[in-house]
């Protein structure tokens, strides 16, 4: 089985330094994009030196990667609290299109980081495509649970993935929020396909 990149981290990781670091350069990276965000304002960002981002980062494709796990894992953290304030299984499906909404009103939101990534990086550096391609995978692998949960077909997942992406990059071309109502409605209508009792409640 293959170690997952998303999920690894240096042991350095529980030091407080080493969060403000990434936290830091998230915020950068998602505002701005990789290529363009020198290293004094990561450090600036975190309130610590260059000379200890250096050390907790030799390398600026470490930083990269670090901050690439830790959106995966913030992501993934708050579309779980999102899903937990509702109980059919169903509705912890369109509640995701729903949390996609809470970050497209957001006006700090300029799109999904593993898309930009890949743009800016992927096609170039190996990892940076993996982790890309292992967080459009383990959505997917959510959805399907979910989709599992629901009683629904698992070959669902697939095309209610399509539309999570889809909006990710809609929103971020035209700043709206619209593209989450709209992949939402296109998910309740896939879900009332194929549950009937449940799509009296959407309608």
């Amino acid at each position: 089985m293959t170690l997952s990149v998303l999920t690894t981290a240096p042991s350095s990781a529980h030091s407080a330094v080493y969060e403000a670091i990434v936290v830091s350069a998230d915020a950068l990276f998602t505002a701005e994009g990789v290529p363009t965000v020198p290293l004094e304002r990561v450090a600036a960002g975190a309130d610590v030196s260059v000379a200890a981002v250096e050390e907790a980062f030799p390398t600026w494709h470490q930083l990269v990667v670090a901050a690439l796990q830790y959106r995966h894992q913030d992501w993934m953290a708050a579309l779980l609290r999102a899903e937990s304030a509702v109980e059919h299984p169903c509705d912890k499906i369109l509640t995701v299109f729903s949390y996609l909404e809470q970050c497209f009103a957001d006006h700090s939101y300029r799109g999904c980081a593993f898309i930009n990534g890949y743009g800016e990086l992927g096609r170039i550096d190996p990892l940076v495509a993996r982790l890309a391609d292992e967080h459009l995978q383990q959505c997917e692998q959510h959805i399907a649970m979910l989709c599992d949960a629901a009683e629904l077909p698992t070959h669902l997942a697939p095309a209610l993935t399509l539309l999570l992406q889809g909006a990710q990059v809609e929103a971020a071309v035209h700043r709206a929020v619209q593209p989450a109502r709209t992949a939402r409605r296109a998910a309740a209508m896939l879900i009332a396909v194929y549950d009937q009792t449940y799509s009296a409640k959407v309608a």
